[in-house]
């Protein structure tokens, strides 16, 4: 068996041994999990072949692509999961002693979705692993067990099953148009490849689940979710779609929206949250210009944004574990005589936050210098797309001033708790990797797709780079109070207010009037049948009373008491009958309409009920999964 299928299908059982032992046993199987995850990971970076394999397959299905679990090596996969191996065993082992078991199992599961669909061979495979990513990222979310990480979740998660059922449609129109599922550019169903891929790659205004599940989740899971999600997006713009220039586009108005959005937040994570925005713009700009530089510089900033991210909110999980508090108003609000300054109290962290920042913004010597010298070089006369990656630099440098500077420099807070020593060492081996892969970027050499030269060192682009983060430093030094204030746009302009909140309440004003004409529909047939089928029922017995006494005389007059037993057995049990599935009926939708209605009312109407994001539109969307799927198989 291939090497291949290691990391994919070992967390299928190593996930429920973590739920079945005691923390001590579970935190020696993890620890030994991630060491092999790294140990796989510095494998792949060595450039060895990781071979094929087929599960559940014949030879039929292997020529067809139907093999439902099919893993090949490619290129791009390749280097794609060596960035989820490795920056998902440091988030582990961020959260080794303070993570719980039913995250730590989520959180394992992810990754080797992640890993699976960087391997897939088909789609069917593929497909599989989108969604077995959807349901545990949004697990990570929920498991939470706050109100809102509980509302966000399940946000979270249908959006994305949507988005998938999506992908799907089209994989479905390629199948049909080509007799094959292999992995390969589609020739029909193109539109549903890039909506529901762009869901993922968080393409706007589809980007509306990443700052409602991110900031909700714990400050563990969100050190997870930074390196996956969003990186499958962009793995699949560069495995799956074709060249696009309106993509190239698309990715550069992502970083300019993104940027600005991060600007505006106060919360650390909301603020890392809506920059990832920023950063898969660049992503997304390269692997839709379908170049040699365009792929490489994309995939190797997908790796180094998952090493500089995840080190960020490593950084500010460690504010709130140690300070309980993750807004920069609470850090900075109310300085206090005798509370130090975070950088003094919790050295780790700033040290993180300052490396992660230096290496977001492209500076020489760190990491994203290197992927975003590639990038600049891909969209040399790109035309408006390079002039918007090059003002999305500036807003980068700009936030992240904000970020190190009210964060963790002028940031005060008291201290309720250290930082565990499991959470500093991953800090420290994440900061080390970021000047490593800056300092000498030959090291990913080997697992380029396309084997660009990483000679990126000069003059000319160390001071373009430079230039760029002088300005945004310049910036904030002029607007630096403004921000300290905070920048409060009305709560009108949002693309959750403007597009989102009208489109569910439309859906809600339809579904919910439909409901109310089908409840009605079944109330009075039920109400009105009654009668008819008590007729009916009547008629039956004079039936059966003719009949009996025409052919058996004196026998059904004999006969009289047996007869009247089994007429009124029949027609009590056909009343109650009807009598129950009335019940039945009305109590599912008066259920419905106190879910809709009482979301204060008992546990399990607080279970289902989503606030804002109404019951009743979740079965909206659950109903028309089902019809879409069944409409699927009966094409």
């Amino acid at each position: 068996m291939g090497l291949v299928v290691v990391p994919v299908l070992a967390p299928l059982v190593i996930s429920p041994l973590l739920l079945l032992l005691d923390a001590r046993w579970r935190r020696v199987l993890l620890f030994l999990y991630l060491a092999g995850m790294i140990g796989i990971a510095v494998y792949i970076l060595t450039g060895a072949e990781l071979g094929s394999v087929s599960l559940m397959t014949s030879t039929f299905k292997e020529a067809s692509g139907m093999s439902p679990l099919y893993f090949v090596e490619h290129p791009y996969g390749k280097i794609a999961a060596f960035g989820f191996l490795l920056v998902g065993a440091l988030a582990l082992l961020y959260g080794l002693e303070v993570a719980r078991a039913s995250e730590q199992a989520a959180a394992i599961l992810a990754i080797g979705s992640a890993v699976g669909i960087a391997f897939s061979g088909n789609f069917l495979t593929l497909f599989i692993f989108w969604e077995l990513l959807t349901v545990s990222t949004a697990s990570l979310i929920i498991l939470s067990g706050t109100e809102n990480g509980v509302k966000m979740g399940f946000r979270f998660l249908v959006f994305h099953l949507a988005g998938g059922l999506i992908l799907f449609l089209g994989i479905m129109q390629n199948y049909y148009a080509t007799g094959s599922f292999l992995l390969q550019t589609p020739v029909a169903g193109l539109p549903y490849f890039i909506l529901g891929i762009g869901i993922k790659a968080v393409f706007l205004p589809l980007h509306v689940w990443l700052p409602w599940g991110y900031p909700s989740a714990s400050f563990v899971s969100s050190v997870v979710l930074a390196g996956l999600t969003t990186k499958v997006g962009v793995f699949a713009i560069a495995r799956i779609l074709p060249p696009n220039e309106y993509i190239v586009l698309m990715g550069a108005c992502m970083t300019i929206f993104g940027a600005t959005c991060a600007l505006m937040q106060s919360d650390l994570r909301r603020l890392l949250s809506f920059h990832i925005i920023s950063q898969v713009g660049y992503m997304v700009a390269g692997a839709a210009l379908g170049s040699k530089y365009g792929v490489d510089g994309s995939l190797l900033h997908l790796v180094n944004h998952m090493l500089y991210k995840a080190l960020l909110f490593m950084s500010a999980g460690a504010i709130i574990f140690t300070a309980r508090t993750g807004d920069m108003h609470d850090l900075h609000g109310e300085p206090g005589k005798n509370t130090p300054p975070i950088w003094l109290t919790v050295p780790v962290a700033f040290l993180g936050a300052l490396i992660g920042a230096l290496s977001i913004s492209g500076t020489p010597l760190f990491n994203g210098y290197v992927s975003k010298y590639l990038l600049k070089k891909a969209m040399y006369g790109a035309g408006p797309a390079e002039t918007m990656l090059m003002i999305a630099g500036v807003g980068t440098a700009l936030s992240f001033c904000k970020f190190v500077y009210f964060g963790f420099i002028k940031g005060r807070a008291r201290i309720y708790r250290e930082i565990t020593a499991t959470m500093q060492a991953a800090i420290l081996i994440v900061c080390a990797l970021c000047i490593l892969f800056g300092v000498w970027p030959a090291l990913l050499s080997p697992i380029l797709p396309h084997h660009s030269s990483l000679h990126v060192y000069s003059w000319s682009g160390v001071w373009a780079a430079s230039r760029i983060i002088l300005i945004g430093l310049f910036i904030f030094i002029l607007i630096a109070r403004i921000l300290e204030k905070g920048i409060h746009p009305p709560h009108w302009l949002s693309v959750e207010y403007l597009l989102y909140r009208p489109l569910i309440a439309a859906v809600m004003w339809a579904f919910t009037y439909a409901g109310r004409i089908v409840e009605m529909a079944v109330e009075g047939a039920m109400v009105k049948g009654i009668p008819y089928l008590l007729a009916f029922s009547r008629s039956v017995a004079y039936f059966d009373e003719r009949t009996l006494s025409s052919v058996g005389g004196s026998v059904a007059v004999s006969s009289s008491v047996v007869r009247d037993g089994i007429h009124d057995r029949w027609l009590g049990g056909v009343t109650s009958l009807l009598n129950r599935w009335r019940i039945l009926v009305r109590r599912f939708f008066y259920f419905i309409i106190k879910v809709d209605y009482d979301p204060k009312g008992e546990r399990i109407f607080l279970l289902f009920n989503m606030m804002n994001f109404d019951f009743d539109f979740v079965i909206f969307i659950f109903t028309l999964l089902l019809l879409l799927g069944a409409s699927i198989f009966l094409l």
